[in-house]
């Protein structure tokens, strides 16, 4: 199926559409729930104000992006490296200067 210079919502469920792709598209304000984007490919992808809950992002590649203002909580951070530095020894290292009373 393709859909090309449509304006159009598009309602889908319990489908199959593996192997797809999506180009110079316009998505802001969709809804996904339940889905399966392992071994996606998603580039130059404006994702600004987007909420992400309930997600498995192990062993996923972020490269050029802006993290700016991003916020992470409750969070599983095991093995998680930030420009080549363990995120868990950077928290280990922020903690222990707290601690001993630096900033």
């Amino acid at each position: 199926m393709e859909v090309h210079d449509k304006r159009d919502v598009l309602d889908v469920r319990n489908a199959i559409v593996a192997n797809s792709s999506f180009d110079d598209v316009n998505m802001s304000n969709t809804q996904f729930h339940n889905v399966n984007l392992s071994a996606a490919r998603i580039q130059r992808t404006n994702l600004t104000n987007a909420k992400v809950e309930d997600a498995n992002l192990s062993n996923t590649f972020f490269a050029n992006v802006n993290m700016s203002n991003v916020k992470i909580e409750n969070a599983e951070v095991a093995g998680m490296m930030i420009n080549g530095v363990s995120l868990g020894d950077l928290i280990q290292a922020y903690e222990t200067a707290k601690t001993a009373g630096g900033n």
